[in-house]
């Protein structure tokens, strides 16, 4: 009964913000996608850090720790080496989108490579890889309401997704920029709370805990961890894989919210030790918390669930464990949100105002956005509770079908000579080798499909691009020159006086 009253009040106070944030709203494109542009830098930080925490990061951080150990930090490689990026594209995207209006990734590259098709393959295939991630944030809920209320999982699914549906159609980005901020305080909070309180709780010093939970499941505390797992290709992949996040829809379309550019400079710092915060704790609770509780037999489910079963051991476990539903809640719907909102943003704006109603008014784009919410949410719900199965082949492709669009996203802000068709090749011709090499031919030579599909895309892109037309002077000027202009300062050309003191 506490969890399902936490729930009911958190969710009260985001539908709250939504309405909130609707009243502050323009009714127009902007207002509803992006917030106006002007976002403030807290909201912005928060937004951007906590869009990438789910209730799967949540669980699965845990579950990773018990399951490979301490190589599961290789993680934070990817955290660090994103976190760079968040600077260097960042700051470059916000400008370019401050200049040219652009609000999502298939504006960016149907742009810059001068292509529709370029723009409609972007915006289809990112809204097919995000909705899995929707329907299984949903279900993720409905499930642990299920273990930690006793709520029936369509029950639960189905209020949770009606509570999305409902502060996200309403308020827009802005709704889901402040409500993220809220749901990282509170996350961040009952995670630390609950590694404090865990800790303390336990019947011996924690010194024994370590050990015992060592001796339980040996291999835990070194590396490659129990399983073999952290090769060093494996450690590589999972850099490219969470190092590229800037290219994930709901990540993109925060580089062009922000009021000021300093966000993203100060994004640097705070986005790391924000994760690592928070990931750390959860690690430790999976290496030495629950091999000491529970041994070392649990399952891969078992072990991502049974950081309720932990705190279920201790006084006061019910209150705690409210808590950490909640935990998992906010984690869940923040990322959901943020992917909702970025797939009706890819909708009405790479295609229904695109190729379907070019002269459509701003009131018209919101309540198309609107009604792809509302559709967005049937669909990813039902395929959650009902196909599971489907999402789970496209949520394997999704993070590294994602990254397939990293390699056009640094050409095309840092090399003049990628042209239109690198672009198209490199990217369809990774994701081709990223399929081939996952269900055909499985990781060749041991290396991961990833890295194969980065190496052809990266390939491809750059070959093709040199053996045909480079772009036009108006698209390097629009997105080269014009940008280093901006970010070093124009040069000062000398006066006729000076020219002729010079000669």
């Amino acid at each position: 009964m506490i969890t399902i009253v936490a729930t009911i009040l958190f969710s009260l106070v985001l539908i709250g913000v939504g309405i909130f944030a609707n009243q502050k709203n323009e009714q127009t494109n902007d207002g509803f996608f992006l917030g106006s542009r002007s976002i403030g830098s807290f909201a912005t930080i928060m937004t951007l850090i906590f869009s990438i925490w789910s209730t799967l990061a949540f669980y699965g951080v845990v579950g990773e720790g018990y399951i490979n150990g301490v190589g599961s930090l290789g993680i934070a490689q990817g955290i660090f080496w994103g976190s760079s990026l968040l600077v260097i594209v960042g700051y470059r995207l916000w400008m370019i989108g401050k200049k040219y209006g652009f609000s999502t990734p298939g504006d960016f590259f149907g742009e810059r490579y001068y292509s529709n098709f370029f723009r409609i393959v972007t915006a289809v295939g990112l809204i097919f890889f995000t909705m899995p991630y929707i329907g299984l944030q949903l279900s993720g809920l409905g499930s642990g309401l299920n273990g930690a209320a006793n709520v029936p999982v369509l029950v639960g699914t189905v209020s949770i997704a009606l509570v999305l549906l409902i502060f996200v159609s309403v308020g827009g980005m802005r709704s889901v920029a402040w409500t993220d901020a809220v749901q990282g305080v509170v996350f961040t909070v009952i995670v630390l709370v609950a590694l404090l309180v865990l800790f303390i709780s336990m019947p011996e010093p924690l010194t024994v805990v370590a050990q015992k939970a060592a001796e339980a499941r040996p291999g835990l505390n070194g590396y490659p961890g129990p399983n073999n797992l952290y090769s060093p290709v494996l450690t590589l992949h999972l850099a490219i894989t969470i190092g590229s996040f800037v290219v994930w829809p709901h990540i993109f379309i925060r580089f062009f919210i922000a009021k000021s550019k300093e966000t993203y400079k100060t994004l640097a710092t705070v986005y790391p030790l924000y994760e690592v915060l928070c990931m750390v704790p959860l690690l430790l609770i999976g290496i030495i918390i629950i091999p000491y509780l529970f041994g070392g037999g649990l399952s891969p489910l078992e072990a991502q669930m049974s950081i309720h079963q932990a705190i279920n051991t201790i006084k006061g476990g019910s209150i705690l464990g409210a808590g950490i539903f909640l935990a998992a809640f906010a984690a869940a719907m923040s990322t959901a949100s943020s992917q909702l909102l970025a797939c009706s943003n890819m909708f009405t704006s790479d295609l229904y105002t695109r190729f379907l109603n070019k002269k459509a008014s701003d009131k018209k784009i919101v309540f198309m956005g609107r009604a792809a919410i509302v559709v967005f949410v049937i669909i990813s719900t039902a395929f959650g509770l009902y196909w599971p199965h489907v999402f789970s082949t496209a949520t394997r492709f999704a993070t590294p079908g994602y990254a397939q669009l990293f390699p056009p996203l640094i050409a095309g802000l840092f090399w003049k000579r990628a042209n239109r068709e690198g672009a198209i090749a490199g990217t369809l011709g990774g994701f081709l080798i990223l399929v081939l090499f996952s269900l055909v031919w499985p990781n060749p030579l041991k290396i991961t499909a990833l890295i194969w599909s980065m190496i052809a895309n990266v390939a491809l892109l750059v070959g093709v691009s040199l053996v045909t037309p480079a772009p036009s002077k108006e698209i390097v000027e629009k997105f080269h020159d014009s940008v280093t202009e901006e970010l070093f300062g124009r040069k000062k050309r000398p006066s006729g006086a000076a020219k002729a003191n010079q000669a």
